[in-house]
């Protein structure tokens, strides 16, 4: 028997991937997820491609690693009963309305009156936005 390593996974697999890794002798313990736990984890799984288009540098590996993304947001679809077409009504309103990202620019910091929307949404999420004490 060839020796063998085994490494924590914890994470969601394509589905073709544990047939394809186990005819060629691994061994994969898996197990199903019920609805709440697979909607969970493909929720991580979105941000893990996330950052894996944030580590590409080729043109090629971006496009591969967009693919990745791409499918999970097909799955996240189909789990909570989405068509593309509603998620492209809600990015051309929101573009219409707020903008897009093509005049890039990137914001350092951001001074919000007190009591104003900007300061409550800051506040909301203090490890995101930490206040910045002169």
């Amino acid at each position: 028997m060839a020796r063998m390593r085994k490494f924590t996974q914890n994470k969601l697999w394509r589905d073709k991937v544990i047939d394809q890794l186990q005819t060629q002798g691994s061994i994969i313990d898996y197990i199903i997820l019920d609805s709440a736990s697979y909607s969970k984890e493909l929720k991580s799984k979105l941000i893990e491609e996330a950052h894996e288009v944030q580590s590409a540098h080729t043109r090629e590996t971006i496009i591969a690693e967009l693919a990745d993304v791409f499918e999970v947001v097909d799955a996240l679809c189909k789990v909570y009963n989405i068509e593309r077409n509603d998620i492209t009504l809600v990015q051309n309103a929101k573009r219409d309305e707020r903008g897009g990202f093509l005049n890039r620019k990137y914001v350092v910091s951001a001074q919000h009156v007190v009591g104003s929307m900007g300061e409550a949404y800051c506040l909301n999420d203090p490890d995101k936005y930490p206040e910045i004490i002169e």
